[in-house]
């Protein structure tokens, strides 16, 4: 028989998990501490202080900010983290500003990926709002002044 002790704080040094189960959804602004693994479906907006794992049957479609993020299931949206890695099975349809992005075999990455100097400044749960401003105004981006008007493939060896 074992006994739960009520309101006892983590001792220091260790860090909370948050765990959404199979089967649970929520929807909203989530703010997290410490990591956190998602195997149930999430509409919104997450801002995390530490890694997001996304698991196998794991949905989310929103914005999604976080150290780390690792996706085994599915992400819809915009991302902005320092390391993205798709594993196998991962999909993730997304616009993404990252330093780092590793995707598996059998990972799926559709989208737009940002590097992190192009996006000084901006806030990162306001991605869209400065995506769609470089759309409307391709000059104000480095990235896009410094692309060559023209690229020429050719097929042969």
């Amino acid at each position: 028989m074992g006994i739960l002790k009520r309101n006892v704080p983590p001792k220091p040094g260790r860090a909370s998990v948050s765990i959404i189960a199979k089967g649970n959804s929520l929807s909203g602004e989530i703010k997290i501490t410490g990591k956190t693994h998602i195997d149930g479906s999430i509409h919104g907006h997450i801002l995390a202080e530490e890694d997001i794992s996304i698991g196998k049957y794991g949905h989310l479609k929103g914005r999604i900010r976080g150290k780390r993020i690792f996706v085994s299931g599915s992400l819809e949206g915009e991302v902005v983290c320092d390391h993205l890695f798709i594993e196998p099975g991962g999909q993730v349809h997304a616009q993404v500003c990252c330093g780092d992005m590793k995707i598996d075999q059998g990972g799926v990455f559709v989208g737009e990926r940002t590097l992190p100097e192009a996006m000084q400044g901006v806030n990162p749960l306001e991605l869209s709002q400065h995506t769609s401003e470089l759309s409307e105004n391709p000059d104000q981006g480095d990235i896009f002044t410094s692309l060559p008007e023209r690229i020429t493939l050719s097929g042969k060896s």
